[in-house]
């Protein structure tokens, strides 16, 4: 009778064994099976998690200010003449003191990089946020009402889209102050237009959803199935809108930097490309250091918002 027992016991504690919810994975654990499955995305995030380090930590990383000039000792100097005994370090190259060298106003260009990276990943924030916000908005309600404020609504973006991009920023440029604030609000103005888009396109599907119709049945408010029931099942093309938009925004920002119609300060990865394409041959430092920075961090925000989406599409997470 006993052993009977005992058996009964052993099999309910095996059967509440094998019910039981499997341990959660830890970070580490999920952190490096991204690494294998998206080798390419986490070098991305690594890219864009160094960039906003760098942006932060601007005042402290830089070594030197961005405007500050440099003297090295003039090996020319006699006493009593009209020389003086220090001149500029202009166009250096790599060293020690100087890891990316100097440009032509012996200015170190480690430290311009750096301040530029604030200066790129702040307009691309305030950018896309602006985009998104406005864009994901308009899409919706475009999508949920659709008729005729839909149509309404879409021509007003195909007029606004039909107008190049750079015209619509040379326009800002001549007709304001121009600033960061400015400058952020016209490239996340250009962009309003895709993400309300692909916004729309993505709402179009969801609001037939069944819990969405569900809702609609007990009598919800439009505005709580937009923000309640569809917003959260658009989220994943938003968060991929966002990430590959800042690597457009950032390319956008050094186009004009680089064609002087941008703010001067703080300095621009476009300005440093302008300036130190007039000494390409003889000392391409501060151009390849200006140029580097722009690739890496394109590319950056473009592989991690690749991985975003492999990892946040169901379609394609499923295949």
């Amino acid at each position: 009778m006993l052993a009977g027992q005992e058996r009964a016991g052993v099999e309910v504690l095996a059967a509440a064994e094998e019910l039981a919810l499997p341990r959660q994975p830890g970070w580490l654990f999920l952190v490096g099976r991204f690494i294998r499955r998206k080798p390419l995305g986490a070098f991305g995030l690594a890219v864009v998690l160094l960039m906003a380090v760098a942006a932060a930590g601007a005042p402290w990383l830089s070594r030197y200010d961005a405007e500050e000039f440099f003297r090295v000792a003039n090996p020319n100097y006699l006493p009593g003449s009209l020389e003086s005994a220090e001149k500029l370090d202009s166009r250096s190259g790599p060293s020690w003191r100087h890891w990316f060298g100097t440009d032509q106003l012996s200015r170190d260009n480690y430290a311009r990089v750096v301040w530029g990276a604030r200066r790129s990943l702040g307009v691309g924030l305030g950018a896309m946020l602006f985009a998104i916000i406005f864009g994901t908005t308009i899409g919706i309600v475009s999508a949920y009402y659709r008729g005729w404020l839909d149509m309404f609504v879409q021509r007003i973006m195909d007029s606004i889209q039909a107008f190049p991009a750079m015209f619509i920023l040379l326009l800002l440029v001549s007709l304001t102050q121009l600033n960061l604030v400015t400058l952020s609000l016209g490239l996340g103005f250009v962009v309003i237009t895709s993400a309300q888009r692909i916004v729309r396109s993505a709402v179009l599907s969801a609001r037939e959803d069944p819990h969405v119709e569900a809702a609609r049945a007990i009598g919800c408010s439009p505005i709580r199935l937009m923000t309640v029931h569809i917003l959260p099942n658009v989220a994943a093309p938003i968060i991929v809108i966002f990430s590959i938009g800042i690597a457009s925004v950032i390319l956008a920002e050094a186009a004009l930097a680089f064609l002087g119609l941008a703010p001067i300060e703080p300095p621009s990865w476009g300005m440093m490309l302008d300036e130190g394409r007039r000494y390409m041959t003889s000392q391409p430092s501060t151009m390849l250091a200006g140029g580097a920075a722009i690739t890496l961090a394109v590319m950056g925000f473009n592989l991690a918002g690749d991985a975003l989406r492999d990892i946040l599409d169901p379609r394609i997470r499923l295949t």
